[in-house]
């Protein structure tokens, strides 16, 4: 049997059906509570950061980035620029940490040499220590030629 339905026939096991539903017209169907774009912009620092460490240039990275995440070359250009602003403000950060660092390895291995009687050692870590600190910087000033600069004027 068929039911004329607005000058259009149809049969009638599609009469009583409904419209199948999708995520485009159903609300329920829609996945929620995944990563937010901040925690998926975070990722693809981490990574671009991860895959500067490891070498290469910025174009190499932001392929990587693309390739990995699916992301546009803006996008990984984005990433790639954050991901260096985060290397500089570490670097500037353990900057002063490993001066100190490295100082106090010298006056360990200062105070070893003088045990050992290794004057020269003493002698050259000791130079070292005094260029950390400028020591040496009236010194070298000193040391340069002075230059006579004469223009005439006509």
């Amino acid at each position: 049997m068929v039911i004329v339905n607005n000058c259009w026939a149809v049969p009638d096991n599609e009469a009583g059906k409904e419209k199948p539903t999708s995520v485009a017209n159903d609300e329920n169907k829609r996945w929620r509570g995944g990563k937010g774009s901040k925690v998926r912009m975070d990722e693809r620092m981490n990574y671009a950061y991860t895959v500067m460490l490891e070498g290469g240039t910025r174009r190499q990275v932001c392929q990587k980035v693309m390739d990995r995440f699916g992301v546009s070359e803006v996008t990984a250009g984005r990433d790639y620029a954050a991901a260096m602003k985060c290397l500089q403000t570490e670097q500037i950060e353990t900057r002063e940490n490993l001066l100190n660092q490295i100082q106090a390895l010298r006056l360990a291995t200062v105070q070893k040499a003088l045990k050992k009687g290794q004057l020269q050692t003493v002698a050259m870590l000791l130079a070292d220590m005094g260029k950390v600190i400028g020591e040496a910087a009236p010194e070298q000033l000193a040391l340069q030629v002075p230059t006579l600069n004469i223009h005439i004027e006509e």
